[in-house]
């Protein structure tokens, strides 16, 4: 049997059919692994929903539940291989470097005091209470480890926590060549967009409050996550009669003829370490309007907003002065996200692993 040379952990795969934001990461470093033909696995804790993947997992039966704890579950898979490598996807610290070299990419921790719904509430602090404890308990792994930051915002907190240097910055793969499809169309609607999973972590009463309170149109996109949280949000719309379309699980296309037919993109989601929907919407030709306290904001700084009343002065001011200028230039910087730059940096760090 060849040797497998890089296990790549990614806890998601056996949690959602399709490739979220870090389900993209995972399929970017699958692709990556095979044009360079090196021999890897998939490990996950559940089963995957992905069955043409070689991989090992522990649950025979797919979880959706519980993302957090899978994290550091997977370690229990993860220990019983031996590759010449650990490519850690799902960016948590689990204790695998006396096993073999362990790159982690990552993103702000959870148990930092970055704002996320893990510090909105009294359930979901309780919820992630074992976890802390767990973490605080093998926080040397980040120092046997070498971390790779998903944004700046995630490396200064990473940091923080850890108590180390801070970490090298690779920004994730975005598919800016498809979403390029949607930049020619110059006849542009005075409409936002949001792109997000329809579930708690990601604000989407934001983007609802943002509607009402300026009067423009909004659209989110996003798959549908939690039911509950979606019936919720209809009547907060209905409440604060905002002119917005919750448009759940559309296929792909379908997101890309939105998205070249509106000015503005909002991210509703304060702590976001990076936000992989606002260089979509960028690679389309539209403006993002992102949070400050977020790894969307050293994107586009000018852009940033501290609360949603300067949310709606950015983006009345955008579309006003929304030309073609301004969108080539979000166009022109979406291209620096592209993939394939993704890739060429994440090989030259692993491949120093497999000499």
């Amino acid at each position: 049997m060849e040797e497998i040379k890089v296990a790549v952990i990614a806890h998601g795969l056996g949690m959602s059919r399709g490739y979220s934001g870090e389900g993209y990461v995972y399929k970017n470093i699958f692709e990556l692994l095979k044009e360079k033909n090196i021999n890897f696995v998939a490990v996950s804790f559940s089963k995957p929903y992905d069955t043409s993947l070689n991989s090992i997992y522990s649950l025979p039966f797919h979880l959706p539940k519980f993302d957090k704890y899978q994290r550091l579950l997977v370690y229990f898979t993860a220990k019983k291989v031996k590759p010449k490598l650990f490519f850690n996807a799902s960016g948590i610290l689990i204790p695998l470097s006396n096993i073999a070299p362990h790159i982690i990419y990552a993103g702000a921790p959870a148990i930092s005091s970055v704002p996320s719904k893990y510090t909105r509430s009294l359930f979901w602090r309780l919820y992630l209470l074992p976890f802390r404890i767990i973490i605080s308990r093998i926080k040397d792994e980040a120092k046997k480890a070498t971390i790779i930051a998903n944004s700046l915002y995630s490396a200064r907190a990473i940091a923080k926590v850890f108590e180390i240097p801070q970490p090298q910055v690779i920004y994730p793969p975005v598919d800016v060549e498809f979403y390029s499809k949607a930049f020619e169309n110059e006849d542009r609607e005075s409409v936002f967009v949001t792109i997000a999973r329809f579930e708690k972590g990601k604000m989407i009463e934001n983007a609802i409050k943002f509607s009402h309170l300026s009067g423009i149109k909004g659209i989110v996109i996003g798959s549908l996550n939690d039911k509950r949280y979606y019936k919720e949000l209809m009547r907060l719309r209905d409440r604060l009669n905002a002119d917005i379309k919750f448009l759940p699980n559309l296929p792909r296309e379908e997101v890309l003829k939105i998205l070249s037919k509106a000015k503005l993109y909002f991210h509703p989601t304060i702590g976001e370490h990076f936000g992989i929907p606002i260089i979509e919407a960028m690679a389309s030709g539209v403006v993002p309007i992102v949070p400050k306290e977020s790894g969307g904001s050293e994107i586009v700084p000018q852009f940033s907003y501290d609360n949603l009343e300067d949310a709606v002065r950015i983006g009345k001011e955008i579309i006003e002065k929304y030309s073609n200028n301004l969108r080539k230039e979000m166009h022109e910087k979406a291209i620096m996200f592209d993939k394939n730059n993704f890739k060429e940096k994440i090989y030259d760090v692993i491949s120093k692993y497999l000499m």
